[in-house]
């Protein structure tokens, strides 16, 4: 690990100085501007690509593995700078450059990238360098984007109780508050995006991964409908769940880098299902209103923690005095147990067989499947003794050691208690009128990191994610967005979830909102 990181460092000090004209901006103007302020300054050629890059990795350089040690990265692209510069003395033809050509990005580890380590936090996988990209990642390489380095996150997108660590990366921290994690699992880049190493990042979510690292870091996360992101060339977790996202500053910015990545992929079935939007979400965002709108606000999952509760009082008066009209709710109890009744024995089901079909595709140096990658991982871990969570061990024992995904209890979630859930929930919507359901993204704050304390963390939630799951068990999608913070400077997010094609009226809400 020390060596690694030594090469990490070695790496961001080598890009810090790159030639390149010179700017009227500083590294810290650049690093503060939005997409759409960096695409407008790199049209009118009032900085370079180089420039942001570089800019980037200065700040990545002073505060990821110094200063503030933030450990959001992995590792890094050793051509990032190159790439940069090339684009910015290629000949574009005169046409209009994409919105996200030329400005670089961070994607979370289990997603892989061409010739670059793509690890799952596991050390069985460190030394894995895929042989094509992921199809989201080729999406965004195609327009012209620039990825800049892979985000640490909970080992192989499982948390068990130590959130944003992983054997490879060692433990995230907010970058608001040393003893707090950055939730998980795409802990890496939400503390990467907070902490202004890039402009967006790219993650996962199976039961609140991009969600949750979002509202603890007061950044913008979106678990689009199921579907509209292709899963293919991410290391799996269970399918039936797993959604691709991005995490960035605004809700603008969410709506850019979601046009970038939508789109019908033939290797993932599931975007055959979804009717992909005509017009772009970033040309709609801006244009709804709050006014006449009417919300459903959970009350289920309150009293974890008095902040959260106040910041959601907050939220809900916020939205009366823009014109919102508010009705509060409580959902059938069955939504307050979806761990149990769905997430957790469907993971449990699906997590060999989809992770033995993603072993498969990986190069003849690496393990090819579970009883291959478990071999690997007790040498170097000594039996799950050393480095490795123990929790996310054991996990990882008993999901190789299962297979269930014939059994009568997971068909029967499939093809009963998801639909069910599905048409519970639209006849709660539609009966009551609502446009959105809207909620305090978690019940508690980020929680404190394992093997540290903090006096002022208070949860009395069993399971501060659980209305998370909500979205991850229907396919629906939410948006979270900045809505205050609680006592140790902990950013808290408020959720806005709708039905299934609610994508662009979510993100609507969330930018009235986000205006305030």
């Amino acid at each position: 690990m020390f060596r690694k990181n030594l090469l990490i460092s070695a790496i961001i000090l080598g890009f810090s100085g790159g030639s390149f004209a010179a700017s009227t901006l500083s590294d810290s103007q650049i690093t503060k501007m939005n997409l759409s302020e960096l695409r407008s300054a790199l049209d009118k050629k009032d900085i370079t690509s180089e420039q942001i890059v570089s800019a980037y990795m200065a700040a990545i350089n002073k505060d990821d593995r110094q200063g503030k040690k933030i450990k959001a990265l992995i590792t890094l692209n050793p051509d990032a700078l190159s790439q940069a510069k090339a684009w910015d003395e290629a000949d574009h033809g005169g046409k209009a450059n994409a919105p996200l050509a030329g400005i670089p990005f961070i994607a979370k580890d289990n997603f892989d990238t061409k010739d670059i380590l793509t690890t799952g936090g596991n050390l069985a996988l460190e030394t894995n360098k895929p042989a094509k990209n992921a199809f989201v990642i080729e999406k965004l390489l195609n327009e012209g984007a620039i990825l800049i380095g892979k985000a640490n996150m909970s080992e192989l997108a499982a948390s068990y109780g130590w959130m944003g660590y992983s054997s490879v990366g060692g433990q995230t921290v907010n970058p608001y508050n040393p003893l707090r994690d950055t939730s998980g699992s795409s802990s890496g880049s939400a503390a990467a995006v907070a902490a202004g190493f890039a402009p967006f990042a790219l993650g996962t979510d199976t039961s609140g991964s991009i969600r949750g690292p979002a509202s603890v870091t007061g950044t913008v996360g979106l678990r689009p409908t199921l579907g509209l992101t292709s899963r293919s060339g991410v290391i799996p977790l269970s399918l039936t769940a797993d959604n691709v996202g991005a995490i960035t500053r605004t809700v603008s910015d969410q709506a850019i880098v979601l046009d970038a990545i939508r789109g019908m992929d033939p290797n993932d079935r599931a975007t055959e299902f979804v009717k992909q939007p005509v017009d772009n979400f970033s040309h709609s965002v801006a244009s709804g209103s709050l006014k006449g709108k009417k919300f459903a606000v959970l009350d289920n999952f309150d009293g974890g923690n008095p902040d959260v509760d106040r910041i959601k009082n907050e939220a809900v008066n916020q939205l009366i005095h823009d014109g919102a009209s508010v009705t509060h709710i409580h959902l059938p109890a069955e939504f307050e147990n979806l761990w149990s009744l769905v997430l957790g024995p469907v993971g449990t089901a699906e997590f060999r067989p989809q992770f033995d079909a993603y072993l498969a595709t990986l190069g003849n140096d690496q393990p090819k499947n579970s009883t291959e990658f478990l071999s690997v991982l007790n040498k170097l871990t000594d039996n799950g003794k050393k480095t490795i969570n123990p929790g996310r061990y054991k996990g990882l024992i008993e999901s190789i050691g299962t297979t269930t995904t014939d059994s009568p209890e997971y068909i029967g979630i499939l093809t009963q208690r998801i639909p069910h859930l599905r048409s519970e929930l639209l006849k709660i919507v539609q009966e009551g009128g609502y446009d959105a359901i809207i909620f305090p993204t978690m019940s508690c704050p980020a929680s404190v990191i394992h093997g540290k304390s903090d006096k002022n963390y208070i949860c009395k939630s069993v399971d501060s994610y659980a209305a998370s799951y909500i979205a991850s068990s229907t396919g629906f999608p939410e948006i979270t967005v900045p809505a205050g913070k609680a006592v140790g400077n902990v950013p808290v997010g408020f959720s806005f979830m709708g039905k299934a094609g609610d994508d662009l009226k979510i993100m609507q809400f969330a930018y009235q909102f986000e205006k305030k």
